[in-house]
This record gives structure tokens, C-alpha cells and sequence, in this order.
């Protein structure tokens, strides 16, 4: 079974004959601390505004990103989740010729292909690490390429590219009249900062995707946002529902914006986490991890008799949901993702591996 996402819970569930609450899930990069306490009572709190429509444009939440990341609410658009946004910016854009990485998330692709954009890719070489080479991605963005999407850090690999490489790729397409996407959505887990929002402020055809519902671990209301000029909001709205937020999403925007001590226990837990887990998968012979800068991780099973497709159904019929990365253009049958979750579950994982692979001790 070839995954298009992570998170396939039910259709795993009836293959395999499992109970979807039995599913260990390390196929979608959630926080696996899960929501700040507050938004469960918050929400329950705010129960009753589900009968009336949410407030067009998201605008108090608006004025919350602003008072948090600064810019003004003009600067703003808040999606039902990132993913929407990706649609929406394309459609406003209507690039003839895009450029993205291979390997990275899908749907970059499949929403140039809504308005029948010719893609060309960059692959991101093994032979590299997976590490982005800027004078050879530089030398494929020329005058015939009207937009770039940049993952920072990149899904599925967790590479990322530091602030100052952005500014040489920035000023590279400012030249072009190249307009950057810069997808932030796994930011906030990487220990250093590398946002570029700040960049902003030098280049106009700049917008940052943000998602808040990895990290605050709310999938399931969809919430993401974005920042580019006033002028190119203006013109995304134009290309949206004006209640794409629901009521619920709108008000646990406003909730986790202000948690800070929660975000500053979680990035410590989620360290502690993925260095333990990091660590205990380096001990296995003939696979390669790399080291996950975000809350993933992204594992080459080259040196294993196994196919990422074999490992994904092993573990799923033991309940246990891994990202195989075999449709991933640029990634073949060696590679699967796994999300940093919790000891108890990191330990299953561990436990069934080793059923798996030998063990270097």
C-alpha cells in the first residue's frame, strides 16, 4: 500500500483488521505531547458559536499573528490549514513555469497542475545527503521560471538551509523576477531559527507558509497561515471562501498563540525524544538515518534485504503506521519516514525493528 499522506489511520485499520484506536501512528509529523490543555476547555467553553458563522477572514486571529510574528493583519491570510493556501497562492499567482525540489511534499505539485503550470525539479541528490546544493539550484532558476517552493526544512528528508542561503536564493530570483513560496510548516521544531519572515521586509515576491496544527497537534480543525504583501493577500482572498476557517479553528488560533510556557515544555520534550530515538536507530547495521532536525526522521534502507514498502506492511500489521516514501518523486523503494513520538511508543517501534534488522552491538 502506497501512502499519498501520513495519518491513513482507517483504511490501515480495515486491511489489517485493527481497531483505529490500537494504531500507534508515526506517519504524520504531529507533536505527540498533543494541544495545550486550555484548548480542550476552551473549546468546550465555545461550544454554542458553532451556530453562528465564523468571522469572515479570520480577522481577531489576524490581529493575533500579527501582535505574535509582528507585520500588519494586512500582511496575513489564515487557511483551513497550509494545504489550502498552497491552492489558493497558485491560483492567485497562475504561474506558466514553476520549479520545486524532488523530493518534497505533493501537493505543491498537484496544485500547479490545477492551473496547468509546466513543473520542472530540482533533485536533491543521496550523494549529497539530501543536502541542497545552492549554486546548482541557483544555475536551474533562470528568467523562464516564474515561481519557486522552498521547504524549510524539507519534507521528507528534515534538511534545512540556513538563513542566509534563503537570502542568496531571494536575492538569485529577485533578479529573475522569480516569486519565492517558503513552506515553514515543520519551523518551530527545528532548534535554531531559520524563518525567514524577517526577510519580508527586503523582498516582495516572498510568501511564508506557516501551519499551526503540527505543532499545537490539531490536524483535525485545519489551521495554517500565511505572509506576503497586502497587495497579494488582497488578491488570495479573492480566490477563497470567506468562512474558509471554522468557528472552533479560528478560536484555538487564538488559544495557542499565547502558550508560550507550552511550546517551551514541548520543544524540550520533543528534543529529548528524537535524540533518544536518533540515537537507538544508528544502532541498527546496514540502514542510514539522518539526523532529524525536525520532529521526524528519515531513514535510507539500502543496506537492508527489506523495501520500504515490505517495512510499511510488517509494522502495519502489527498496528505500528510508518511513512513509506516510495512515491515520493525522486525516492524509490529504500526510504521511509518516522515521526518522533513518545518513549513508550518509540520503544514498540524500536522493539519491532529489531524483529526486523539486525542489530549492531
Amino acid at each position: 500500500m502506497k501512502q499519498k499522506h501520513g495519518g491513513n489511520i482507517e483504511s490501515v485499520a480495515k486491511k489489517y483488521n485493527l481497531h483505529s484506536d490500537n494504531i500507534i501512528d508515526f506517519s504524520a509529523n504531529i507533536n505527540f505531547v498533543g494541544p495545550p490543555p486550555d484548548v480542550y476547555s476552551r473549546l468546550k467553553d465555545n461550544l454554542e458559536s458553532i451556530t453562528k458563522y465564523p468571522e469572515v477572514n479570520s480577522g481577531k486571529l489576524k490581529k493575533k499573528l500579527s501582535e505574535k510574528y509582528g507585520f500588519k493583519k494586512e500582511n496575513y491570510i489564515v487557511g483551513n490549514g497550509a494545504v489550502e493556501l498552497i491552492y489558493i497562492l497558485v491560483k492567485a499567482l497562475n504561474p506558466k513555469r514553476s520549479l520545486i525540489y524532488a523530493p518534497t511534499f505533493s501537493e505543491y505539485e498537484k496544485a500547479l497542475k490545477t492551473v496547468n503550470s509546466e513543473i520542472e525539479y530540482h533533485y536533491l541528490k543521496k550523494e549529497y545527503q539530501f543536502d541542497l546544493q545552492i549554486e546548482k539550484l541557483k544555475a536551474e532558476l533562470t528568467d523562464n521560471i516564474d515561481l519557486f517552493f522552498l521547504c524549510n526544512p524539507n519534507n521528507p528528508t528534515g534538511k534545512f538551509i540556513s538563513k542566509k542561503e534563503v537570502k542568496q536564493i531571494l536575492k538569485h530570483n529577485e533578479k529573475h523576477n522569480i516569486f519565492t513560496v517558503i513552506d515553514e510548516a515543520f519551523v518551530d521544531f527545528v532548534e535554531r531559527n531559520i524563518s525567514a519572515k524577517s526577510l519580508l521586509k527586503e523582498y516582495d515576491k516572498l510568501f511564508i507558509l506557516r501551519s499551526l496544527t503540527k505543532f499545537f497537534a490539531i490536524p483535525g480543525l485545519r489551521l495554517g497561515f500565511g505572509i506576503g504583501t497586502p497587495s497579494l493577500i488582497e488578491k488570495m482572498n479573492g480566490f477563497k471562501d470567506p468562512w474558509n476557517v471554522n468557528v472552533l479553528a479560528q478560536k484555538a488560533g487564538e488559544i495557542i498563540l499565547k502558550q508560550d510556557e507550552y511550546i517551551k515544555l514541548t520543544k524540550k520534550a520533543i528534543y529529548n525524544e528524537k535524540l533518544f530515538l536518533y540515537k537507538e536507530l544508528k544502532k541498527f547495521e546496514n540502514i542510514e538515518v539522518y539526523y532529524p532536525n525536525a520532529n521526524y526522521i528519515f531513514i535510507d534502507l539500502k543496506g537492508t534485504d527489506f523495501t520500504s514498502t515490505e517495512v510499511y506492511e510488517n509494522l502495519a500489521k502489527e498496528g505500528i503506521l510508518i511513512r513509506n516514501c516510495s512515491n515520493y518523486k525522486g525516492l524509490d523503494q529504500n526510504y521511509i519516514r518516522i515521526a518522533v513520538k513518545s518513549r513508550k511508543d518509540n520503544n514498540k517501534l524500536l522493539e519491532h525493528l529489531k524483529s526486523l534488522f539486525i542489530i549492531n552491538n
